[in-house]
């Protein structure tokens, strides 16, 4: 009979329990009380053992018990041909017969809590069971796993066992690079008829014991800033200085994007501090788990950084983000479990503030279509009317630079209307720094939209990121289906657009193409008298 840990059985007692509709990463998680990332790590081992299927709604995974996954029949052992020879057939069920007590004690030590190992007198791994397999993959030695602190406890404790008698010590074992795990260890020597030379080990998970009623407040003070703050800068300001004040006090902290850039950070994110941590970072965001590193040597960091953690923040199954903390010491599996708490609360609340922009940013396209309607009614002088219709886009679209580049009759670009722009990117564009954006608003005769998280910005020249813009908008004025100029805006705020809302910035292209048309229409009937 198959044992499960505790987490895989509340899993899948919650899948049996509930609607398929209720069966997503985001409700069980809420329902289980485990972060997303537990949650996904165990579907995925569940999922692999054949006791979990699941079928896609939109990107959204449906996730549900398959039905006879604990049936199956062993087969039996095909017979041994008759013609083989006596002895060897004797050890061949001989060879059976350990396999099957092997298979058998693996089962009965398959505790979901326990580690259960067999050592020698220098701590040496002899064997385990899968608990300890799975959570130490790579460890030879006991010792290997101690800090350096423990190892005299330790010491201490094998006297014990040499002198016939079993001795308990809480230790704490090495999870992850610079994550360590506390367990009440106990060391049990061999029965006098027992083999010699070794001894068991039996370690009982003491880190739900660990999580105190601080920690559960401090979890409860941080989530509620959460769900308060008012905008995106205040969401992760709060959280970070929550974490800091009430679980963890970093040495240094950031929030990353899924582009890997940092939208918050308490140190300077120069060149040479990012590339040491997004290793890590990515690492986090592409695993779907908190990963470690440490020591790390980051220059302006006061202190010395001990341990890093990458945590990463989930929705529906996608990275969106990590949180990264740097720790002048080694951190507890408590402290990891609670930071994933953390993560998911930041998770929800990013995607409520996400859509909270969009909209807003969708509103603003519509008050620009409708400011821009009323001035082209209105406006007879074409320079006049240019230029109150880049007033009008960029207030109502919040962007504190923009211009307006129209085609003359060589074909060239000439600039026709410029507004807040910075001496430094007017010479840009009149160098040609921008040449190759608004190439391929000529080809794609689209809306080119550009952010941190596009793949376009990295290529943006370096000064013009020195501006510190963040949000670039080229959007072509066509008359018919020919584009005839260029409306372009820059912004140092981000701004989230959804497919809708480009659409909407197409139109004011299609509008200014259309107004421009009537009024050289209107020159010409002029000169014809």
């Amino acid at each position: 009979m198959e044992t499960y840990s505790d987490t895989e059985q509340v899993i899948l007692s919650y899948l049996r329990s509930h609607r398929p509709e209720e069966c997503m990463l985001d409700k069980i998680s809420r329902g289980t009380g485990k972060s997303r990332a537990t949650v996904l790590k165990y579907l995925g081992i569940l999922h692999a053992r054949g006791l979990l299927e699941y079928t896609f709604v939109g990107r959204s995974k449906l996730w549900m018990v398959k039905e006879g996954a604990a049936a199956g029949e062993q087969a039996a052992p095909e017979a041994a041909p008759a013609e083989e020879e006596a002895d060897l057939a004797a050890l061949a069920f001989a060879l059976y017969e350990v396999r099957r007590q092997e298979a058998d004690l693996a089962d009965r030590l398959a505790l979901p809590e326990t580690i259960v190992l067999t050592v020698t007198d220098d701590l040496r791994v002899l064997a385990a069971n899968r608990l300890f397999a799975s959570l130490f993959p790579e460890a030879g030695s006991l010792r290997d796993l101690l800090r350096p602190t423990d190892e005299t406890r330790v010491d201490g404790a094998l006297q014990s066992v040499r002198a016939g008698r079993a001795a308990t010590v809480e230790l704490d074992l090495r999870e992850k690079a610079g994550v360590y795990r506390p367990y009440a260890v106990t060391l049990v020597p061999p029965p006098a008829t027992g083999p010699a030379g070794c001894v068991a080990v039996i370690g009982e998970d003491l880190s739900s014991r660990r999580r105190t009623k601080r920690d559960l407040e401090a979890l409860l003070y941080i989530i509620r800033s959460v769900g308060t703050a008012p905008d995106e800068e205040h969401l992760l300001e709060g959280t970070m200085t929550g974490i800091r004040e009430k679980l963890a006090p970093y040495l240094g902290a950031a929030v990353f994007t899924p582009g890997g850039h940092p939208a918050y950070a308490t140190f300077e994110p120069s060149a040479d501090r990012l590339a040491a941590v997004t290793p890590l970072v990515r690492e986090s965001m592409e695993n779907l788990e908190t990963a470690t590193a440490g020591p790390l040597a980051l220059p302006g960091i006061e202190g010395e950084v001990k341990s890093a953690l990458a945590v990463p923040i989930i929705e529906e199954e996608e990275a969106t983000g990590a949180v990264l903390l740097l720790l002048g010491s080694a951190a507890s599996a408590t402290l990891v479990e609670s930071l994933e708490i953390v993560a998911d609360e930041l998770a929800s609340a990013l995607k409520m503030q996400r859509l909270d922009r969009e909209r807003s940013e969708y509103v603003n396209t519509l008050l620009a279509l409708n400011r821009l309607s009323g001035i082209l009614n209105d406006a007879q002088d074409e320079a006049s009317m240019l230029e109150r219709s880049i007033e009008a886009v960029m207030g109502a679209l919040g962007f504190e630079m923009g211009c307006v580049y129209l085609l003359d009759e060589a074909d060239e670009m000439v600039p026709r209307v410029q507004r807040n722009m910075p001496e430094s990117l007017r010479q840009m564009c009149l160098s040609g720094v921008f040449d190759a954006l608004f190439e391929r608003a000529f080809a794609e005769q689209k809306v080119v939209y550009i952010t941190p998280e596009t793949p376009a910005y990295a290529a943006l020249d370096e000064a013009v990121r020195a501006q510190g813009v963040k949000t670039v908008l080229i959007m072509p004025i066509k008359i018919g289906g020919e584009v005839v100029g260029l409306l372009n805006m820059g912004s140092g705020r981000e701004k989230r657009y959804m497919r809708t809302s480009l659409e909407n910035l197409s139109s004011i292209g299609l509008q200014l193409g259309l107004a421009l048309e009537r009024s050289r229409l209107a020159r010409e009937l002029a000169a014809r008298g």
